[in-house]
């Protein structure tokens, strides 16, 4: 069984992203770049705010609150996914992370929301201006 197989068929595994992240660095490396407003290597200058934003111009504003608020984070599909962020997003994501292109928007859709729920405690999206910090201390507690 390869990567996707384990995410697909093991919630669980994204629940604890400490230890997703410690197996596949990569992954979660480059889903951390798509959050960080000041790395463009993964979907230009975002950033979390503006993602979240573009997840309600597509509908899914119920699923991404769910990950910012306490309690359980509600799945997106991975063509959903696809549908907020584009391909030159997803082929950023793929390459940063090394996955296949078919494959990116599968893998993020199983992490995002749980990255989401880090950077969010309380239920409070960071301001652009402090989430610089909460990415890199998320960073090194994962030994990114």
């Amino acid at each position: 069984m390869g990567l996707l197989d384990d995410l697909l068929g093991n919630a669980s595994l994204l629940q604890d992203i400490t230890a997703f992240a410690s197996e596949n660095p990569q992954i979660v490396q480059a889903a951390l770049r798509l959050l960080d407003p000041e790395d463009g290597r993964v979907g230009g200058n975002q950033g979390l705010s503006e993602l979240l934003a573009a997840f309600q111009r597509q509908g899914l504003g119920q699923e991404s609150a769910s990950w910012v608020a306490p309690g359980q984070n509600e799945q997106v599909s991975p063509g959903q996914l696809e549908s907020v962020l584009g391909s030159d997003t997803l082929g950023a994501f793929a390459r940063e992370a090394n996955v296949g292109a078919g494959d990116a928007s599968t893998v993020l859709a199983g992490v995002l929301p749980a990255l989401i729920d880090q950077l969010t405690p309380g239920g409070r999206v960071p301001e652009s201006s402090g989430l610089g910090g909460l990415l890199n201390g998320l960073a090194s507690e994962f030994k990114l």
